[in-house]
């Protein structure tokens, strides 16, 4: 029985909605700043001058429609359906092929805040690589089930492990048998799934976010009194400093969403701006030497504030659960090939010596 197949989509945004975002970003109410003789204002969160600021650009300068005609223009986008595990969904997702014949499949799948247009700046490098050397890919970007353009799930319970599935029955309908897999934040836990469940099918991962068990005391004595005396170099204890900060100071997000979804929702889906503050307040902490403009910020904020549901905050809630009761004592099977990129600015870190014999 032939599978479904996917319909071009173009973004087109109704005036209605547009007008509600622009109203209630217009008539938003900022709590009046802070004195922080201490120039450490950014330690309660995003600063008033930040969100004053924004507010003025999307007022008076961003312009959405623009944006729109941009994105249909660069990125050949489709949706598809997809029935699984009882959720009949619309996934949206981007799709460029590349002419180089041993191009290989790559799906690329993004974690919160981040959506598609992660790949807006590089899918013509990967598709159509400057070097004759370099290794060609088919791009495949999709939306996150309730983020961007794809229909949110209508029941809980349906975590990174569905979503894998999910996307694998993607791969397939695009006639993908074989594949790789590139993910971040939650986009790397679905990795994971993918090649644990997949592994005929996704050949490789590769993720920049890495959650891990602590080494075995029977399995990994030494790689476990590394860690556990810091016995490593000056650069590698900066990481985990930074990892033990993020965790005490920053993660409270992932908390509320962790527990309470359906409340936070309420409170930013009803509120474009902020939407935009709960989202601005980690992008800058979170990418290691790139000025965002207000565009930018407002455009990847438009990903979670053009939905209206709560599916961005039920993610951490179901995903919470699954990496506790399941995901992270789950092998990557040998026969999957593993990458892994830290970055300064991430929030997680592979150290070599501690986190792999968790994940192989």
């Amino acid at each position: 029985m032939p599978g479904p197949t996917p319909t071009p989509f173009e973004i087109h945004v109704p005036d209605s909605l547009l007008g509600f975002i622009h109203d209630r970003v217009r008539t938003a109410r900022l709590p009046p700043p802070l004195a922080h003789p201490d120039g450490k204002a950014a330690t309660y969160g995003v600063t008033h001058e930040a969100m004053t600021a924004l507010q003025d650009h999307w007022n008076n300068r961003y312009n959405w429609r623009a944006v729109e005609d941009r994105l249909n223009s660069s990125l050949k986008q489709f949706t598809v359906p997809i029935l699984h595990k009882g959720e009949d969904l619309s996934i949206h997702f981007i799709h460029h092929r590349s002419p180089q014949p041993d191009a290989i499949p790559l799906i690329f799948i993004h974690g919160w805040p981040g959506s598609f247009l992660e790949v807006e700046k590089i899918v013509t490098l990967l598709t159509h690589p400057p070097s004759e050397k370099a290794q060609a890919y088919h791009v495949v970007a999709p939306s996150l089930p309730g983020i961007g353009f794809s229909s949110a799930p209508k029941t809980k319970n349906f975590g990174p492990e569905k979503v894998a599935g999910v996307f694998h029955k993607l791969m397939v309908i695009l006639g993908y048998d074989h594949y790789v897999a590139q993910g971040g934040d939650w986009g790397s836990i679905i990795c994971r799934c993918l090649a644990v469940d997949h592994p005929k099918a996704c050949l490789g991962v590769h993720l920049n976010f890495i959650l891990a068990l602590p080494p075995s005391a029977l399995k990994n004595p030494l790689e476990l009194f590394y860690l556990a005396t810091r016995w490593m170099t000056p650069y590698q204890k900066k990481l985990i400093e930074r990892m033990i900060w993020w965790r005490k100071e920053e993660n409270g997000y992932a908390d509320m969403m962790s527990t309470k979804p359906m409340t936070i929702a309420f409170a930013l889906v009803d509120s474009p701006l902020g939407f935009a503050a709960w989202i601005r307040d980690k992008i800058d902490s979170l990418v290691d030497d790139y000025e965002w403009t207000e565009d930018e910020v407002i455009t990847f904020c438009m990903m979670y504030i053009l939905p209206g549901n709560s599916a961005f905050a039920n993610l951490y809630k179901e995903g919470s659960v699954e990496l506790k009761a399941n995901i992270l004592k789950r092998i990557i099977p040998s026969e999957v090939c593993f990458g892994a990129s830290s970055f300064p600015k991430g929030s997680c870190f592979s150290y070599p010596l501690v986190p792999f014999p968790a994940l192989r």
